[in-house]
């Protein structure tokens, strides 16, 4: 679970500290757009890596749910297929 904070928060601090800089002429259009578009994807990996973490120990889907803030149902019908927290192409 830790890889997956660690990429997120090296990610959303990035884009934060690019947004504080004057943008410069060689700058990409749409560059800060397109860098916090990747926070959902990056959030979401962190989250499959919590569920995992909690099912290794353990927890059940209710607990998980409630955690979550959905039902135990919910969570199950999400995450129950869940078996790595790692987006495609393993970064």
């Amino acid at each position: 679970m830790t890889a997956a904070g660690e990429v997120l928060l090296r990610h959303v601090m990035s884009a934060e500290q690019r947004s504080l800089e004057q943008p410069s002429p060689g700058w990409p259009a749409g560059w800060h757009c397109a860098a916090v578009a990747r926070v959902p994807d990056l959030a979401g990996a962190l989250v499959r890596a919590a569920v995992l973490a909690d099912r290794r120990a353990g927890a059940s889907w209710a607990q998980i749910g409630a955690g979550l803030g959905i039902s135990a149902e919910a969570a199950r019908s999400r995450f129950g297929r869940t078996r790595s927290a790692e987006p495609a192409g393993g970064g």
